[in-house]
């Protein structure tokens, strides 16, 4: 019987992305199901490509008229998606507006792609009579008759290689064969093991067949050891790498390859905890939680607890309930830096069982891990926002930690939702949804208040503890005493009797590097990054200037390039000026600082943490990755400087923004033994996100910033679709996005729709990294108008902007609309 297989290219454009019907050879009939990677021919050259198995079927069921090609090779044994995967694709393709490949990408580890290499045999050894052809001839004879296509054409080194290459394959004299290789794969070590039982090797020993003292030593360790890798073997013995090749040749000893797993944790030791006694708080939300999870239906539900509610604690034991249920769990982070506080508490709960996925891993890690999931070795997965794809079977449970966060949202295609993709996993799993935070987002708030979704709260602390005392300094008063430091006379008063008591402060502030931007205080001329419309921030360490958006940088310059005076002068404030007026203010205390700019090596934001923690460092500073789950039982005070600094975003998110970052880093104050306090700086002290945030008041937050949204038309009362265009061209981006705009009007129109349009304008950001960008912002109250207009638009357009060296990139709902 005939098997058809529908597959889906990798890495092709959107005018090839589709499902192509292939037939499957007999000699492959038992190695193509779905999830299959595979090689097809392509085309009217029918090149090799590389493509993923969506599903198949047998030829009866299907009207197939035209002549179907065989699939090629398979590239491999394992299965790499399985049907939930192959589902999530489709509906990623069509509601994020993207490829097969963009959201497969998503679900399979880094490096997963082949490499083409192709191999020449010599299949004729004979004299030819042009000169060329015999020296190609002679290469590959030299290398034993076979050799690699781009090291033969290395070394003729000829523009007219090819030309030879296919007159020689067309006379017989070579063939050409092409090779897969994987780019990621597992990693393995070369290990020496005994050949003969250890008696025959005393008896080899003792009768002096072995007179090197060094074998000899290699021998015993391996009696010892069984099987031990040639490196340690090496350490150990003193042997030196040709002594241990004479113990093979002499068949004392054997070699083989075995599998390593590269394990980010291994050596590291989490002692078992136990579960709390839950509050009753938590008792309720576990409660009818586990409900649930035990009735098996998808189930959605919003967890608002105020910051130390004990949110974690609950994510612990629903996780512990599906685990003995024999279900999976995923919890995610919205930021890498949340990582090792959260893997050393599931790790402490459930050790093995525990796989980490994030970005800061390397490429080879993330395979193992992802392989140890995908074999059911890992059954619970705590990461950051790629870890929604984990490959985890029989899901009980997702967990968003801090879901208001705007680091769950892709900025790259596919620009996904981490909470849009979690439903849809939960969806198809009867799986409970857990959405936990302290400052909800409004739009998932709005959802709970009106019945779409559960609502469970927790509104105090255990142990009767009580949330920080806040307290409010207008820094227009301290201007007005004569006091221009960075930190209020207050502040400065509380930081010097927490660095007394011993007890540790948290100084937050949300930008990075020294100095704003620098300016020339004769001629007015402003530092701006040549790339971008954008200041350049001048950077203590390195006395350099660096552009935040593409990392152009120039060393600080002594004079002004423009009018050469040397009144050329920095500005403004970051956490790295914040550090420096620190040591001066506080010159006996012990300063930690972390932010992008310390956090760029691998397991720096752990070594940050656990030095401030376990080293007792008086102050920390940092921007928001300090912002948010920490849990410091000695940091007693929190200072937040410019507090309305991030009211000025442009943004119709500016207000909750500002509301749940003050609410998140006050939050990381009195979460032990001891109160906590904060202090908040601010030149505007009466809007109204700030006040409440003082209070701790999320409902009266919630309720202000509510009736603004309906009133102005914004989400959750609308759908906001955002289309940027760009190119190095400025004539043709604008020309190309009053295309767009016209082409977006009439698509609405045709679908009945009337949506608000604004534009093509330029965008807040007008220039990035050497390109003019165009805006077009859509409100509609339906999506799914948005995605088919956008559907339509990208089908129309991708190919001819492609031409005119113009980029068009779209969003529904993004965070960062500049």
């Amino acid at each position: 019987m005939n098997r058809i297989a529908f597959v889906i290219l990798s890495d092709s454009s959107r005018d090839f992305d589709k499902e192509y019907t292939y037939l499957v050879p007999d000699s492959l009939m038992g190695e193509v199901f779905a999830g299959s990677r595979v090689i097809v021919p392509f085309g009217a050259s029918n090149r090799n490509a590389e493509g993923f198995v969506m599903a198949v079927r047998d030829a009866e069921e299907l009207d197939i008229s035209y002549k179907l090609k065989y699939i090629k090779k398979v590239l491999d044994d394992i299965k790499w998606l399985d049907e939930w995967s192959i589902n999530l694709s489709r509906w990623m393709r069509k509601r994020y507006v993207c490829t097969f490949h963009d959201a497969l990408k998503c679900m399979l580890p880094p490096g997963v792609g082949v490499k083409s290499v192709k191999a020449v045999v010599l299949e004729k050894n004979i004299e030819h009579k042009n000169q060329t052809i015999q020296e190609i001839i002679d290469f590959i004879a030299e290398n034993g008759g076979e050799c690699g296509l781009d090291e033969l054409s290395a070394h003729i080194n000829k523009t007219t290689f090819s030309k030879y290459i296919s007159q020689m394959e067309k006379e017989g004299f070579i063939a050409i064969k092409e090779e897969f290789i994987n780019k990621a794969r597992e990693k393995k070590i070369r290990v020496a093991c005994l050949a003969l039982p250890p008696k025959d090797i005393d008896e080899a020993i003792n009768g002096n067949k072995i007179k090197n003292i060094q074998q000899i030593r290699v021998l015993e360790i391996l009696k010892e050891a069984g099987c031990l890798s040639i490196a340690d073997i090496t350490k150990f013995s003193g042997a030196t790498s040709s002594s241990i090749n004479t113990l093979k040749k002499h068949g004392y000893i054997y070699y083989k390859e075995i599998e390593v797993s590269r394990d980010p944790y291994v050596g590291r030791y989490y002692a078992r905890t136990e579960a709390f006694q839950p509050t009753k708080e938590q008792a309720l939300v576990l409660k009818d939680a586990l409900d649930k999870i035990q009735r098996r239906e998808f189930y959605e539900v919003l967890l608002h607890g105020v910051t130390g509610s004990g949110k974690t604690e609950v994510y612990l034991q629903l996780i512990k309930a599906c685990f003995d249920r024999g279900m999976s769990s995923i919890v995610l982070v919205p930021e890498i830096s949340l990582t090792p506080q959260m893997v050393e508490r599931f790790k402490s709960r459930f050790g093995d069982e525990v796989a980490v996925l994030h970005s800061r891993l390397s490429a080879g890690q993330r395979y193992d891990q992802w392989r140890l999931i995908r074999d059911g070795k890992k059954r619970v997965v705590v990461g950051a926002r790629s870890a929604v794809f984990a490959p985890l079977k029989n899901l009980g449970i997702i967990i968003l930690d801090e879901e208001h966060e705007s680091s769950y949202k892709s900025e790259t295609t596919p620009k996904y939702q981490a909470r849009d993709i979690a439903r849809q996993r939960c969806v198809m799993s009867n799986a409970l949804l857990l959405y936990g935070s302290a400052t909800p987002a409004v739009e998932t708030y709005f959802r709970a208040v009106n019945g779409e979704i559960g609502l469970y709260k927790m509104l105090e602390r255990p142990n009767n503890a009580v949330l920080p005392k806040v307290e409010i300094i207008d820094m227009r008063n301290e201007l007005n005493e004569g006091n221009r430091s960075m930190f209020s006379n207050r502040l400065s008063q509380e930081i010097k009797k927490n660095i007394e008591l011993g007890q540790q402060t948290i100084l937050f502030l949300n930008r990075r590097g020294h100095s704003s931007f620098v300016i020339c205080r004769s001629c007015g001329f402003t530092m701006k990054c040549p790339n971008c419309s954008i200041n350049l921030t001048y950077h203590a360490n390195n006395e350099r200037l660096i552009c935040h958006y593409c990392g152009f940088t120039v060393k600080n310059p002594a004079i002004c390039p423009k009018c050469n005076s040397k009144n050329i002068r920095h500005f403004g404030t970051g956490t790295q000026k914040i550090e420096e007026e620190a040591r001066k203010v506080f010159n006996e205390s012990s300063v930690i600082r972390m932010d992008m700019d310390t956090t760029s090596a691998k397991d720096s934001h752990e070594k940050i943490l656990t030095d401030f923690k376990e080293k007792n460092i008086n102050i920390m500073i940092g921007t928001q990755m300090i912002a948010k789950g920490h849990d410091f039982p000695n940091v007693t005070l929190v200072g937040v400087l410019a507090a309305d600094s991030m009211l000025n975003l442009g943004d119709f998110r500016a207000s909750e923004k500002t509301f749940q970052l003050i609410t998140q880093v006050a939050g990381r104050a009195g979460r032990g033994q001891l109160l906590g306090r904060v202090i908040i700086q601010s030149y505007n002290t009466e809007d109204f996100s700030i006040l409440t945030a003082c209070k701790h008041d999320y409902i009266g937050f919630y309720k202000h910033e509510i009736m603004i949204r309906e009133k102005l038309g914004y989400p959750p009362f609308t759908n906001i679709g955002v289309v940027i265009i760009s190119g190095p061209d400025d004539k043709a981006a604008s020309s190309s996005a009053k295309e767009a705009g016209d082409a977006i009007t009439g698509q609405m129109d045709s679908v009945g729709c009337k949506p608000e349009i604004y534009g093509p304008m330029r965008a807040p950001l007008a220039y990035i990294k050497n390109k003019y960008r165009w805006r077009i912002i859509i409100k509609c109250n339906e999506i799914d108008k948005i995605i088919d207009g956008f559907t339509k638009l990208r089908d129309i357009y991708y190919k001819k902007f492609e031409k005119s060296c113009v980029e068009m990139s779209m969003d529904i709902n993004p965070f960062n609309m500049l």
